[in-house]
């Protein structure tokens, strides 16, 4: 085998095991909540507390419960388990952090010394190689202490997360990636909101999201939520239906109020992202249509990069080259307008939460960089989702979104593109005029409510600025205007042919 060759194993080797962990440490944690839940069980009924981030505080216990030195030791022993199953769980999402970002630093290192060897052997950079393999081995000697016992979260001194970073998501990537496996283990136990905190990876904010969830359909199953809970029981039904689907999905924030955000797998780990932020009416219980339209949008995505030949997975690529990954991501991060009434008269639901899509992509961006890559981000703003994008790339810190997609929008919430930001890796800057499109059908009625002025400008328009792209479907007349808003990301229909062109162009 050739030094390339070698070389090249190494990356496929480091990938899969990264994948292998990230998979594990998720699936550990649900049995670990698994164990919890019995030991809970074993003293009976939780019953009279309310929910306070996805635990049950001011709560008692019923009579029904395992009582005496038996069930005292089957709570304790179960209880055990559990924590044993979260310490393996925290290892396993820790080892996949490291290999994603330090094996991705030695991968490179040895690509380059056999790239430089195979020109002119004796001239590779050995050093970088040695250095990269050390700081890997230091990272991993760190998992096997913690799990061997050396190191213990009680005994670790206090983190302010929050304190410590001023909630930048970038700061707190920084932090979070230099912790060790003792350190996330007490911040992951003493914050269950953790899984909300963007800059976070993926894997471990999916992990403490999925316990959340199911604790806050434990309490509202059992009533101990409140009305609160009770009334978004159905929405969280709903996203739990969605993420037993597809084992590949992530949660990767949740409220109890209901509102989530779920991507199709690893974004840490994609070669492209795609954001949809849904529009009027979405919520949890649409959360499947929402990602069916932002699957279709990458799917779009990739038939855009083999037309173009510049697919590493098409037909004329290499034997055994890989296909390039897109993870769709389905921002339900605010409470939709319920109707069309709603959403024309104002703004108000959108600024709402808009800091929580600025906040989640930069934190998207500063966990991709930790690595040393940078994987495009396409943010795609559906019918009212377009107003919810345009105002979050308003704010003086700029979205972190290589290309801002508004399509059937009724308004961005803003007059014009002048105000409209990028965040490039912490740096705000204006955006250009092909960074923020519109794209709109001739026949749909819904972006013809700009002229009012409510919602702001339109995205394509002169007024406005920005690219433009008419998707009208050829031959289509007075009959499309009842469908033409519906019609966006249906299969085999220009306007998701343009959609995915647009994202793949995205660099």
């Amino acid at each position: 085998m050739s030094p390339g060759q070698r070389a090249e194993a190494l990356v496929v080797a480091i990938d899969h095991a990264e994948s292998r962990a990230a998979a594990v440490g998720r699936r550990i944690a649900e049995s670990a909540e698994d164990l919890e839940t019995v030991a809970r069980r074993l003293g009976g009924a939780v019953v009279g507390g309310v929910a306070d981030g996805g635990a049950v505080v001011g709560a008692g216990v019923d009579e029904g419960g395992w009582s005496g030195q038996a069930g005292a030791r089957a709570r304790s022993r179960a209880a055990d388990a559990a924590a044993e199953a979260r310490m393996l769980s925290g290892n396993c999402l820790y080892v996949a952090d490291v290999l994603r970002a330090e094996g991705a630093r030695l991968a490179r290192a040895v690509i380059n010394w056999s790239d430089d060897e195979l020109t002119a052997p004796g001239t590779g950079d050995a050093v970088a190689v040695e250095e990269a393999d050390r700081g890997l081995a230091m990272r991993l000697w760190e998992a096997a202490d913690h799990l061997a016992g050396y190191t213990d979260p009680a005994t670790r001194p206090c983190i302010d997360l929050s304190g410590s970073t001023d909630d930048d998501p970038r700061a707190v990537a920084e932090l979070w990636h230099g912790l060790g496996p003792a350190d996330r283990a007490r911040l992951a136990r003493d914050h269950p909101e953790l899984g909300s905190v963007d800059g976070l990876s993926s894997a471990t904010r999916d992990a403490i999201n999925r316990t959340r969830l199911r604790r806050l359909l434990d309490a509202a199953d059992t009533g101990a939520g409140g009305d609160g809970l009770a009334g978004a029981a159905r929405g969280l039904s709903a996203l739990a239906a969605h993420l037993e689907a597809d084992p590949r999905r992530h949660l990767l924030d949740l409220h109890p109020d209901g509102r989530a955000v779920v991507a199709s797998a690893d974004p840490d780990t994609a070669d492209r992202v795609v954001t949809l932020i849904p529009g009027t009416g979405s919520s949890l219980e649409t959360l499947a249509r929402t990602a069916g339209r932002a699957e279709a949008v990458c799917e779009a995505a990739a038939s855009g990069l083999d037309g173009a030949g510049s697919n590493p997975g098409a037909a004329d690529s290499a034997p055994g080259a890989a296909v390039e990954s897109c993870v769709a991501v389905s921002w339900q991060g605010y409470d939709a307008p319920a109707d069309v009434t709603a959403a024309g008269s104002s703004t108000a639901p959108a600024r709402a939460h808009v800091a929580d899509l600025r906040t989640f992509a930069a934190g998207l961006d500063a966990v991709e960089r930790v690595d040393g890559d940078d994987a495009p981000h396409a943010a795609v703003g559906y019918s009212y989702g377009s107003v919810v994008l345009g105002v979050a790339a308003a704010d003086p810190l700029g979205l972190a979104a290589d290309r801002m997609i508004h399509v059937g929008s009724p308004g961005a919430g803003v007059d014009s593109i002048a105000v409209q930001r990028v965040d490039e890796a912490g740096v705000a800057r204006g955006a250009g005029q092909d960074e923020v499109v519109g794209v709109a059908s001739r026949w749909d009625p819904v972006p013809w409510w700009s002229v009012t002025g409510v919602l702001g400008g339109r995205p394509g328009t002169g007024e406005f600025g920005g690219l433009a792209v008419d998707v009208t479907e050829p031959g289509s007349g007075a009959d499309s205007v009842r469908s033409a808003h519906s019609r966006y990301f249906d299969p085999g229909t220009v306007s998701l042919d343009e959609i995915g062109r647009l994202v793949a162009e995205t660099d």
